[in-house]
Formats: C-alpha cells, structure tokens, sequence
C-alpha cells in the first residue's frame, strides 16, 4: 500500500467536495440522558478503512476555536478495546454515571482545547465492522493491516471534513496503541512526504506497550519497589530466576525453568491478584455475578506470550475485558436502540463491548518493540514526541517506558524535574534531543486522564502548545 500513499493523501488537496451534506448525515443532533446543554458540535457515523471494512468514529468539535485548534486523534488499546473507552472514561467530553446511564459533561475534556477525532480499531471492535461479512465472523487483523485502515479512515475523514486538514494534527493514544500511534504517525510521513497535506505535528503515548521485554520485565521491579512483596522474597526471586543477577537487562524472571523460581512467583502472584493491576492503590471493582478477578490474564499474560505455562498451572481466566472495571451501564447504555440511533451507528451488528475478545484471540503482534519505528519519527526532525505514564500502573508501568526512552539513544536535555499544577507536583518530566519527552503523572494509573483529568488536561494542553512542563 506505501507505493499509493503519496498520491492518495495529495488528493485531498485536489478539488475539496462539498461536504456539508455529509456532515449534517453525522452530525449528533442530541445524546440520550445528557443531562446538560452541549455548545459544541460532534459527529458519528463511519470512516472507510481497507476492502470493505468501516470504522466508527465520533468526532467532537474543540470548545475553544475549532477553526483553528489542533485536531487528535484518540486510539485506545488491548489490541480489541473500544476508544469510545476514552470517550467517556478519560479524556472525551461526556462522564456517564456507574450506578445510572445518566451523561453528564466532563470539565477537564481534552476538546477544551483541542477537536477529538475518536476511531473505533480495528474492525470488530466497538462498532467498527466489515458488511461482507457474516455477523459471528472472527476478525483477523495484525499491527501492519490495522495501521493501514486506521491511516485510510483518516484520509476519509479530511474528506468529510476538509476544512481540518490544515488544522495541527496530533496522533495519540495508550495501552497496546503504543503500537498502534507510531505505525499510524508512520502511514502519515510516508504518504505525506511530497505533498505536505495533512499538518502532522507530533504524538503521544500513554502507559504504552512499547517493548514487550522491557513490559514483562518491569512488572517484577514494580512490584518489589512498591512494597508489594518482601526482601527475602526478592532475593530468592532473584537468586533462581535470575542466576543471582537481578539487572533489568538480564534478568528474564518468567523463562527460569527453577521450580523453585516458579513458585516464588506464585507467591509474588498471591499478594498481587487482588489488587487493580491498572491502579494498584485504587479500588478493585469486582463483578458482583463472578467474584474472580481476570487478574493473572490481564496483567501477565495479554502481553506475555510466555507465561502460558504459569496461567495454565492456575487456570488463569481468558477475558480481554479490564480487571476491576465495572463497564456495565456504559455497555448497556451504548447497546441502547435510541443511542445507537443517535449515533447512527444502527447498521453495526455488532453489540458493543468495552473490549473484543475474538479481536484480540485472532490478533497477529507483529512488534515486539517499537524502537526502529520510533527513531525514524524522532529523526524525521518533524515530530514532538510525548511519552507518558501514570506512576501506580503496574501493567504498562513507569519503568517500562523509561527504560524504552532510555535505550532508544537520544541525549537528556534537561535533568528529571517536577512538573506543577495548582502548586502542587504533578509529576516528573524529562526532555531528550530530537523533540522527545518522558513524563510521569503522579497518582494515575494505566488511564491517566480518569485518575488525574486535569493534570492531564494540563500536560496535553501543553504538549500540543508546545510550551514546557
């Protein structure tokens, strides 16, 4: 598909349909139970990706000048999560409420300063879909496949909506999306290279899976350093499952083939499965029909291929569905007839879900580590890049995502700093030569906009301005 890149972006600049009409077909006139007035305006409906696949979005205007503001692009993970997650959990404007499907407005909304472009990927999860196929289909899809249908909704979505094309554009996202926002950022540079179209300005990963190594590994350090387990218990840990040597670019905890190594982290598993692995000091919401948390599945084994043996000796639970999460008034509230009419969405025969798990069981990963991609963006000399991390997920953890800045070479700038809101440290930030930034927010966990919504505000806010921490 790269070879077609560069002529299908420039056709955006050749001859700009008329639009309107196409807006006014997916433009949200009203929100079932919104319980307040909405001053901007927002648009759902469905963006064409590869073959026959479409992608729901839901676009949602800046509060500020939408004219000019930045438009983001929002892009949740898991691979199977649904964005509308970020909708209305994190980021977007509308909050619903967990004991009612009652919306109310989100104050530290990112689209107060920014246009929010929402994209459902890949097909099969959310809404997103494919009409050539039957409704039980089993999508299969990979990180290359994906990245090419999320760049071609893109393009359709400056043809919707041309009059954003000269707009900044930002690409940003989490989780699993650490995959996903480079390979996208990466479709926009190669298809924009002559034209100089779309008005690509950077992106931003938050808790990434950056490094599937570098993932595995930490879980263990963040573990010990968070008072999770005992010394003793660590250094027995360390003496069968790492030959003694507890360094993080040696010590591979979960290949030990030690019985006594396994059940040492058996026992760092007992005290650790009761707590939110997203946020490990906030509560754990448990399923009140199922009293079993998926923790061993979420937190070890969705991003590490080799733990089966260990979820098979426990006979870890196979749900993609986040631990402690409690997503049943949104999920019951977007399946609604009415709201999926409003979001035009009723052609879908999907039912939603916060997460696919057929999606992410036919999933191909086809990166283990994100670091060539990213040095060719830092390198571009174009981008700003933002790497960030709530400080208590034990997930995507902090020391992942500084290990992965570390490795990839870029000189520090600047030593580690606290950032500020309210006169109060919001965290810790770093700068690297190539326009690269690490950040921490303290307090957040895996989904720093629900955990910390206006120090997140305030740090997109400024990566987008471009002004320092």
């Amino acid at each position: 598909m790269n070879i077609h890149m560069a002529v299908v972006t420039a056709s955006l600049l050749i001859g700009h349909c008329f639009c309107k009409n196409i807006e006014d077909d997916d433009h949200v006139q009203s929100l079932p139970e919104l319980a307040e007035p909405v001053k901007f305006k927002h648009y759902s409906g469905y963006l064409k990706a590869g073959g026959t696949r479409k992608l729901h979005y839901w676009f949602v205007e800046s509060q500020g000048t939408p004219e000019t503001d930045p438009v983001v692009v929002w892009l949740n993970g898991g691979p199977g999560c649904s964005s509308l997650e970020g909708m209305f959990a994190e980021l977007g404007p509308f909050r619903i409420d967990k004991r009612r499907p009652t919306l109310h407005l989100n104050p530290y909304s990112w689209n107060k300063v920014a246009n929010i472009l929402f994209l459902e990927s890949p097909a099969g999860v959310g809404f997103s879909y494919d009409p050539s196929k039957p409704i039980d289909y089993n999508y299969k899809t990979n990180d290359e496949e994906t990245a090419d249908d999320n760049y071609l909704s893109l393009l359709d979505f400056f043809r919707k909506f041309p009059q954003f094309l000269q707009n900044e554009l930002f690409v940003t996202g989490e989780s699993y999306s650490a995959v996903y926002v480079p390979l996208l950022v990466q479709r926009i540079l190669e298809g924009d290279s002559t034209s100089g179209a779309i008005n690509l300005k950077g992106y931003a990963i938050g808790n990434g899976y950056l490094d599937a190594l570098k993932v595995r590994r930490s879980k263990m350090y963040f573990g010990y350093y968070h008072g999770l387990w005992s010394s003793s218990l660590w250094k027995d840990m360390t003496q069968h499952c790492c030959d003694g040597d507890a360094s993080k670019e040696t010590c591979e905890f979960f290949n030990s083939h030690s019985l006594r190594c396994w059940r040492n982290l058996f026992y760092a598993w007992i005290n650790m499965k009761d707590l939110n692995p997203y946020n490990i000091y906030a509560p754990c919401v448990r399923d009140v029909s199922d009293s079993k948390i998926p923790f061993i599945h979420n937190v070890w084994n969705l991003h590490t291929e080799n733990f089966t043996r260990f979820s098979k000796v426990f006979k870890a639970e196979d749900h993609l569905t986040p631990a402690c999460t409690d997503d049943r008034t949104l999920t019951e509230y977007l399946n609604r007839a009415d709201v999926k009419a409003a979001l035009h969405v009723e052609e879908s025969p999907l039912k939603w879900t916060l997460c696919s798990d057929k999606v992410h069981a036919n999933y191909g990963k086809q990166y283990s580590s994100m670091s060539k991609v990213v040095k060719k963006l830092v390198d571009s000399g174009r981008l700003r890049t933002l790497i960030y991390n709530g400080d208590f997920d034990s997930v995507c953890s902090y020391l992942s995502s500084q290990w992965f800045v570390d490795e990839l070479g870029y000189q520090p700038t600047s030593n580690l700093k606290a950032w500020w809101v309210n006169n109060q440290v919001a965290g810790y930030f770093r700068t690297h030569e190539g326009n690269l930034t690490f950040l921490t927010v303290k307090g957040a966990g895996h989904m720093v906009p629900e955990d910390k919504p206006e120090e997140a505000l305030k740090m997109i806010t400024n990566f987008l301005k471009n002004d320092p921490f």
